[in-house]
């Protein structure tokens, strides 16, 4: 069964050219290794990772995140906090719609400098990794507007989402 972090892992591992080991990928994730190698087991076994290939199965992967993601790991916006922006209040959503100041959904973060409901990222870890990843940061925000968005804004989502995965 997969975990909310398998998706953190796959798409930094879909970023990555060349090589990787998982001491890399747990470094730059904030975790350990073990969980990074537990989460690219689950996804080879879910058919989301090629093991032989060491490659991301795209389609797979979008097919879940556009699909299936809102299902298995739900959110709802939570409480006021400092924090990150993710979701429609972050690029490249942002850019797309035009959104209330009041509907801003931010991972809570204590170097954060946006206020706004909180969203919980797939891993506790999330706002930490993605401050030295602007693709994966991304990447997650797309996510997030997956999860989160209604219809227009997961459209947008799962749009641009298919872009970056296939470029």
């Amino acid at each position: 069964m997969l975990k909310p972090q398998d998706i953190v892992v796959l798409l930094k591992v879909r970023g990555l050219s060349g090589q990787w080991t998982y001491s890399e990928l747990a470094k730059s994730l904030k975790m350990s290794s073990s969980e990074v190698h537990a989460a690219i087991q689950r996804c080879s076994l879910s058919g989301l990772y090629s093991d032989q290939r060491r490659k991301v199965l795209k389609p797979a992967l979008e097919e879940f995140l556009v699909h299936g993601l809102k299902y298995v790991f739900p959110t709802r916006p939570g409480a006021l906090v400092r924090g990150m922006p993710t979701a429609h209040s972050a690029e490249p959503l942002k850019d797309l719609l035009v959104t209330n100041d009041r509907d801003i959904y931010v991972w809570a973060f204590g170097s954060g400098r946006v206020k706004g409901q909180e969203i919980k990222p797939l891993y506790r870890s999330v706002p930490e990794a993605v401050s030295e990843d602007p693709q994966l940061y991304e990447m997650l925000t797309l996510v997030d507007g997956l999860r989160v968005g209604k219809v227009r804004e997961r459209e947008l989502a799962a749009e641009e989402l298919r872009k970056r995965l296939y470029d």
